[in-house]
């Protein structure tokens, strides 16, 4: 019997049935998540739809347009977007044929290639015609990171879409880069209407295509050519969009898409029979920087299944009653479906239907056995008795027969603590949100700045980072690359201090550098461990980062690193820097940059500043003093050059105190 059941539990779970059960669960919960575990939509996103309203107020005059739009409406709402300050445009439509006019379609592309916060959609085989090999070698630099994102929707069987592949997908380049993350199931947070309530911008975009029809307009007067680099340049020459729609849409990522039933992109979602498909792609985005898509765990189904099942025959071996059974099974029914239900709360699919099964299949085996079990035994009184017993007994005997009787490796690597100045002022001229806002804005920017150099990013603390390289894989010249890094760093914070707009504000940020010997491991406790690196040289780069106060300087690198990048990168020498905990004072360097890119004022003040330097540490105080006088007049406000021209002016007149020879300074 326990085999037959296993077998009719097993083809159930292979049948149309079980997945019906499944996906209707799944969509109940999808419609009513758990209240004790509902997780917030995020703060900075808004759907601009092309609905029925925007049908009706570009179809009069002057615009006259029907649907398809051509290809100018979404050059215009992609320009009206961008100048209402969104900081991403996630564009759910295709574009796989030419349109009805080519030059419309070269409009789009230019304005499309020249806004980066733009992504649009794709499908497997094929992305928008006008971006096609041609249009992005002709102009690299707006392609260098993924700007098509695939839209392709893989549906269940009954046609509704339930789960999502993040690789490659539209919602993946919305959150700002690849996402390295599997497919799984979409954690929904409703539909159209229950998003607008709980604070989600959903704005008409006829609206928008008209004032970016306007916008177009004038930029293609400075564009003839239509080219990106044309549209670009003029499109940045307009001002900002004003007013309630642009305060919607400021600083948010934007999904596009259509609703409008005329568009035919509407379709059966768990949380509704017909909603606009981009909400599939905005709830996958808001899943990715939120806790993630539910990962499926269907492998555990199976498990519950056996366990369920032998739990229900061990409440039947006594064979007495079905009592036991009846409320193991009971319990492993309701169970299944409340664990599945509060798992969904935690990201874990575990479909509920097979093991409930297996439960009410054993029960039904349980049932079945103890009847013939019953009947067997009932022939078998019947047998020994009928013939003893009075007819009355006997049949009390046979409607009642059981009345019968559960280290870590040492490391050469470079660690770059960064860390923001001037983030107290800003935080007291803004809101918590816009606060929270502008620190992932500068986190996501110094991300992007060290990830394509090798970086492990150890660790957000605050508004400062600690990143590593050449751990976890150990890089060719892991000191190189946490320098170039690091001065692509300070170059991204002109764009972020323009982001954030607040006036009489600019942040700055310090950078602190060191290579030496560290151990790397996981560390922690039994609860939470971290993979990190520890030691004296970790404790050094975090030192120099505090240290760029003392010197007014912004990378400060150890000598080791200086020593790997010289004759590379444009480093100087400042001082002998005693640190806490240690006795011997080390040298230390400011990283300046790449000689390329230094203008030769700044290259001849370094070469005046290194022999000054040179002359200050050999006791040649005279030839110090005269070589660092030339190094201020090139760089009047450099901190070092005058602290060490005063010394050497006054040890060419008095005698020198016995280390003369050292610019010892102490760390706090």
């Amino acid at each position: 019997m326990p085999l037959a059941v296993v077998a009719v539990a097993a083809a159930f779970n292979f049948s149309a049935l079980r997945s019906g059960l499944d996906r209707a669960f799944f969509d109940a919960v999808a419609r009513h998540p758990p209240a004790f575990h509902r997780e917030p939509v995020p703060p900075d996103s808004a759907l601009v739809l092309i609905d029925d309203q925007t049908m009706d107020l570009v179809g009069r005059e002057p615009l006259a347009m029907r649907w398809p739009f051509p290809r100018s409406a979404f050059a215009g709402l992609i320009a009206a977007l961008d100048r209402s300050g969104a900081k991403r445009i996630v564009m759910d439509f295709t574009f796989l044929d030419q349109g009805e006019r080519a030059e419309f379609d070269q409009v789009l592309a230019g304005t499309a290639a020249a806004v980066p916060a733009v992504v649009l959609g794709r499908t497997d085989r094929q992305g928008p015609v006008f971006w096609g090999a041609d249009f992005q070698q002709a102009h690299p630099a707006y392609f260098t990171t993924p700007r098509m994102g695939n839209v392709d929707l893989r549906p269940d069987a009954d046609g509704i879409c339930r789960s999502y592949t993040v690789e490659g997908s539209l919602a993946a380049l919305a959150t700002g880069g690849a996402v390295a993350a599997p497919a799984g199931r979409v954690r929904w947070h409703g539909g159209l209407e229950a998003l607008k309530a709980q604070g989600v911008p959903v704005l008409s975009a006829g609206p928008l295509i008209e004032q970016g029809i306007a916008i177009l307009y004038r930029v293609l007067d400075q564009a003839p050519g239509m080219s990106p680099e044309e549209i670009g340049a003029a499109l940045r020459k307009e001002p900002p969009l004003t007013g309630p729609t642009a305060d919607l849409l400021r600083g948010r990522t934007v999904f596009v898409g259509a609703s409008a039933s005329g568009t035919f992109d509407l379709g059966a979602l768990p949380v509704g029979r017909l909603e606009p498909r981009v909400l599939l792609h905005w709830t996958a985005w808001a899943n990715l920087v939120g806790r993630g898509l539910i990962r499926p765990a269907g492998w555990l189904a199976p498990v519950l299944a056996v366990l369920a099942g032998l739990t229900v025959f061990a409440a039947g071996l006594s064979r007495s009653s079905l009592t036991g059974p009846g409320l193991a099974g009971g319990a492993w029914v309701a169970g299944t479906y409340l664990g599945s239900y509060a798992a969904l709360a935690y990201g874990l699919w575990v479909p509920p239907a097979i093991p409930a099964f297996a439960a009410l299949a054993a029960l039904l085996g349980v049932a079945a056995e103890s009847f013939w079990e019953e009947q067997r035994r009932k022939r078998e009184v019947a047998a020994l008795f009928g013939s003893y017993v009075d007819p009355a007994v006997l049949t009390e005997l046979m409607r009642n027969p059981a009345a019968v009787r559960l280290g870590g490796e040492r490391r050469v690597a470079t660690v770059c603590f960064l860390d923001l100045a001037g983030f107290t002022d800003l935080s007291e001229k803004l809101t918590s949100e816009e606060l929270v806002s502008i620190v992932n804005l500068y986190l996501e920017e110094m991300s992007n700045c060290l990830f394509p150099f090798g970086a492990y990013i150890d660790k957000y603390i605050g508004d400062a980072v600690m990143a590593v390289f050449g751990v976890p894989l150990p890089l060719e010249d892991d000191a190189l690359a946490a320098c170039r890094s690091a001065l692509a760093a300070q170059a991204a914070m002109a764009g972020i201090n323009r982001s954030i707009g607040v006036a009489g504000t600019a942040l700055s940020m310090r950078i602190g550098i060191n290579t030496g010997d560290m151990i790397a491991g996981n560390v922690g406790s039994t609860r939470k461990t971290n993979y990190t690196v520890l030691g004296d040289a970790v404790n050094l780069a975090s030192r120099l980062e505090a240290a760029n106060k003392r010197f007014e300087t912004s990378i400060l690198i150890g000598e080791a690193t200086a020593a790997r990048v010289a004759g590379v990168l444009e480093v100087r020498p400042l001082a002998h820097l005693r640190v806490k905990g240690k006795h011997q004072a080390v040298e230390v360097f400011e990283l300046v940059g790449a000689p390329a890119d230094l203008p030769p004022a700044r290259l001849d003040f370094l070469a005046a500043y290194r022999e000054g330097y040179a002359h200050y540490g050999a006791g040649r105080f005279e030839a110090a003093a005269a070589a660092m006088e030339r190094a201020l007049a090139l760089a009047p406000d450099d901190c070092m050059t005058r602290e060490i021209l005063k010394n050497a002016r006054e040890y060419a007149r008095t005698p020198a105190p016995p280390d003369w020879n050292i610019v010892k300074l102490e760390s706090k």
